[in-house]
């Protein structure tokens, strides 16, 4: 395995490269070191390409080796070209903190033909292509008003055998492609019987054509510029397409979609002394079969870039790398975004961008006025956490390759500018399971039917199908839809409608499409996560308890002297009935006996990093559960104290869970929370406090302090916690407290809607050693994992799928960039806990910020950084390994926002 350089991988998804050993074998990137991977493939690997790649590795698959893919070194690639589309994010290198966005691409190609490899000579260009005839699986068709997306074909195919005999093999599905061959295109259709038939030797097959001959259709929207009285009226029309039928609909492609890429299939309006072949002979059952078919060998893209600080560039697309991980508060000039603190909330559209400086120039559309902001004070996407359960609300304005719908001058898209609704789900049907005992069912099993009927009655009918039309420029019969190809200054958008004509429209005139294609996607994403549940506060975490009432925790225990508990049969909880065994057996029934003890993970300061500075004092421990029994800490500059853990008479209302009904306690959850409260007494680090409520044994509150030289450093983090009936067969449901004004999560692993991600409670995935464990695992355990391994030093690799950039330019410059605003976000917590009391902590916050002059020295450490960072913009070499070593000008704007309210508070 290659060691790891801090360079980053130079070659991403879709790269077009060449073997520096063999300069004309062409190949697509299909895989690399930089791309996020869920689950390892499988052993032994099938597909070449589906071994885990070690670092500065690539899966190419090289179109002039008949498709031949296998994993290199990406030192033995060279890179000829790179597939940007319009809309996308770019850079110079990995360590440059200002990013461009693809405004427009032009791609020239050289070709070959597609079955004996001549080449052609000199570049080709856009202009020089034939409109392909057959839509593909992901374009838009449009039909009286709606907007539909093809979802599967039924293709016929010519398919030359090594005897040189044509055959017309009909299947469902973009399988073949012209100028394919191979030994086994047909076994898949035919048996072993019909291929010797047709005097097959062994030899290989050549594909000569490939059509369409009918499309499954999806109906996605209708045209949102007509009165609603005609749209709700507008039945979706049907869902196969064939023959005849085939003229009524328009294809509907964006521009990115017509540029030429290596591998595509093209033919030329002029191909006047090209090379051609011919197949076959007069009198077969196909004819003889001319191929006029060209293969993309090669590209050079030319991308249009704009810069976040308004400047424009042409230049190659080699010269710039793909920007796959932006930040949360990347934005370009012409975005909308929303500028927010907890004064004020108002749209606003971006000018330029500083982004070293974090800093933006933005318009405000209601006064003209063109003000500095501080990107950390814009919410440049609308996507928190808070939205992410509603479709309308996905995100602020429009991209570049966005296709929209117009509404008609004088409507809205009815919702506050600058959201933009997003319409269009793909019929249910398309989602059925496509088989049923081994063999095809529901819509393609009926889309084969209708396939193979037209194939067989092609041969004595005759059939001519039409050809899909295309928009005539300037005809004006779609003008209702677009594609979004430009983002202007003063907040209005341009949309090319797909005649080629371009108009400009107000945003709230608007409506982004849903592209079927993601759907699916998307759906594959979830399914592939099923193996674990993400518990939110919409989950159905109902305790079963109807008709039950809540009891008070000392009407239903006895507590004895030695910390046991009794119930109102004064039974032990050891002394259980047979089917209460029954039930702790499928755990561990050892856990259950008196000696039994909770686990308790190792807290000391060496296993969880940069505690902040407490002391535990001497005072003995009072065994009564029911008394204060913690050992009480000591802040060692003030002397402040504290209880670690306590009982409490009632849950506060503030709880997260107050509203959600209790469930009657049972022996078993009675006897597990007995012995998870003696560990909380005694095990608790100095650093997390805990209480629990006599009136409810379901929930519980802490209070973790932010460990030192972290982002998070002495700012509370409150978590509520609530343990359902199953306890503790299924782990705790955690709710984080997130006091960040809806600006973004201040850690990877904390939303904002209060989800905390973490193995051990279930709401990620994790190997058997770190999911939750009834034998093996605590409330304890959880309360030091967050602490552990949420707050930590570098937050930004808390994101799994970038844990491995750890040393890269990439991952150093995206972890500054998200610990600054980790800290400045963080040091909100403190005014925000000190304004607003908190149930059942009002004390040890007044202790730990007030009494103990923690406030004072979150002030004093936040002014020191603020002045050092004006003082010197670069690192200094003994502050390397600093969590947060400077700030930038937009950090500093809104950090000082929060300072002169926490002065107020001393």
């Amino acid at each position: 395995m290659q060691v790891q350089s801090p360079m980053g991988t130079k070659l991403f998804q879709q790269d077009i490269v060449q073997k520096i050993s063999s300069p004309g074998n062409i190949g697509i990137v299909l895989r690399c070191w930089h791309d996020a991977e869920e689950v390892p493939p499988v052993v032994p690997h099938v597909d070449p390409l589906m071994r885990p790649l070690s670092y500065g590795e690539v899966g190419v698959t090289f179109i002039s080796s008949g498709g031949q893919r296998e994993i290199l070194p990406q030192s033995d690639l060279h890179l000829v070209d790179r597939a940007l589309h319009p809309g996308d994010y770019c850079k110079r290198s990995f360590d440059d903190v200002r990013a461009g966005v693809v405004t427009n691409i032009k791609v020239k190609g050289r070709i070959s033909h597609a079955i004996n490899g001549a080449q052609v000579e000199g570049w080709r260009f856009l202009q020089d292509l034939e409109d392909r005839a057959d839509a593909e699986v992901g374009d838009y068709v449009a039909f009286d008003d709606w907007i539909g997306q093809i979802i599967e074909v039924f293709d016929e195919s010519i398919i030359q055998v090594s005897s040189g005999q044509l055959v017309r093999l009909p299947e469902m599905g973009s399988r073949l492609t012209v100028g394919e061959t191979g030994t086994n295109i047909l076994s898949p259709q035919l048996s072993a019987t019909q291929i010797g038939s047709l005097g097959h030797n062994g030899g290989k097959d050549v594909v000569l054509a490939v059509k369409h001959n009918t499309y499954a259709i999806s109906w996605l929207a209708v045209n949102q510029a007509l009165d609603i009285a005609i749209t709700e009226n507008k039945s979706r029309p049907k869902q196969f397409w064939s023959g005849e039928d085939l003229e009524k609909l328009t294809l509907v492609r964006g521009h990115s979609d017509l540029e030429m890429r290596v591998g595509d299939r093209v033919y030329l309006k002029d191909t006047t002394g090209l090379p051609f072949t011919e197949h076959g002979k007069q009198g077969d059952m196909t004819g003889v079969v001319q191929v006029r078919t060209f293969l993309v060998t090669e590209t050079s893209t030319e991308v249009e870039v704009l810069w976040q600080d308004g400047t424009k560039e042409s230049l190659n697309a080699v010269d710039v790398i793909p920007y796959l991980n932006p930040d949360e508060y990347d934005c370009w000039p012409g975005d909308h975004v929303v500028f927010k603190n907890e004064e004020e909330k108002r749209p606003a559209i971006v000018q330029s961008v500083n982004a070293a400086e974090r800093t933006a120039y933005i318009l405000f559309p209601d006064t003209g006025n063109i003000e500095l902001a501080s990107l950390l004070e814009l919410d440049a996407h609308g996507n928190s956490d808070h939205d992410a359960n509603n479709p309308q609300a996905e995100s602020f304005g429009v991209r570049r390759g966005d296709f929209v719908f117009i509404h008609a001058l004088g409507t809205t898209n009815r919702l506050e500018n600058p959201r933009v609704p997003r319409i269009g789900e793909i019929e249910p049907w398309v989602r059925e399971n496509p088989f049923s005992h081994g063999e095809l069912s529901g819509w393609r099993k009926e889309l084969q039917d209708i396939g193979c009927s037209i194939a067989t009655r092609r041969t004595s009918d005759h059939l001519q199908e039409k050809l899909m039309q295309r928009p005539i420029t300037g005809d004006g019969k779609l003008s209702w839809c677009g594609e979004v190809t430009g983002l202007n200054l003063n907040g209005t958008v341009e949309v090319t409608h797909p005649d080629g004509t371009a108009a400009t429209y107000s945003l709230e005139r608007l409506t982004r499409l849903h592209d079927g294609i993601e759907q699916l996607e998307d759906d594959v994403w979830d399914a592939g996560s099923e193996d674990y549940h993400s518990y939110s506060d919409d989950d159905d975490w109902d305790m079963d308890t109807e008709g039950q009432s809540q009891i008070p925790l000392d009407d239903y225990w006895d507590i004895s002297s030695t910390g046991g508990i009794r119930g109102d049969d004064d039974a032990n909880v050891e002394d259980l009935e047979d089917d209460d065994e029954a039930d702790l057996m499928e755990v561990d029934q050892a856990l259950w006996s008196p000696e039994a003890e909770i686990p308790i993970p190792d807290t000391n300061e060496s296993n969880i990093p940069d505690l902040p500075r407490f002391k535990s004092s001497n005072q003995e421990a009072d065994p009564h559960l029911s008394e204060v029994s913690t050992p009480m800490i000591e802040y060692n500059e003030d002397d402040v104290k504290w209880n670690r853990f306590e009982i409490l008479a009632s849950a506060p209302p503030d709880h997260a869970f107050y509203s959600s009904p209790p469930s009657q306690p049972s022996k078993i959850f009675l006897g597990r929370i007995s012995r998870e409260y003696r560990v909380l007494r005694s095990s608790l680090p100095d650093s997390i406090l805990v209480r629990a409520y006599e009136d409810r044994t379901d929930l519980l509150r802490c209070l973790i302090i932010g460990p030192d030289n972290t982002p998070y450093q002495d700012a509370p983090f409150v978590i509520d916690w609530m343990l359902d009936s199953n306890f503790p067969h299924s782990p705790p449901i955690a709710h984080f407290l997130s006091w960040t004004n809806g600006n973004g999560r201040v850690n990877p692993n904390l939303y904002e809607e209060g989800k905390v991600c973490l193995s051990i409670l279930g709401t990620w995935s994790g190997d058997k050693n770190e999911i939750w464990s009834a034998a093996r695992s605590s409330l304890l355990q959880a309360f030091v994992s967050i602490q552990g391994l949420v707050l930590v030093k570098e937050p930004w690799f808390c994101e799994p799928a970038y844990d491995k950039l750890r040393g890269t330019e990439e991952g150093i410059v995206n972890s500054r960039l998200y610990s600054e605003k980790a800290y400045v976000l963080s040091r909100g917590f403190v005014r925000r806990a000190l304004e607003i009391p908190l149930g059942g902590l009002e004390a040890e916050i007044t202790q730990l910020y007030r009494t103990g002059r923690r406030l004072q020295k979150v002030i004093d450490d936040a002014e020191r950084l603020i002045q050092k960072s004006k003082d010197n913009a670069e690192i200094a070499p003994e502050d390397i390994d600093l969590a947060v070593p400077r700030l930038s000008a937009g950090g500093i704007i809104t950090l000082e926002r929060t300072l002169a309210k926490l002065r107020r508070l001393l």
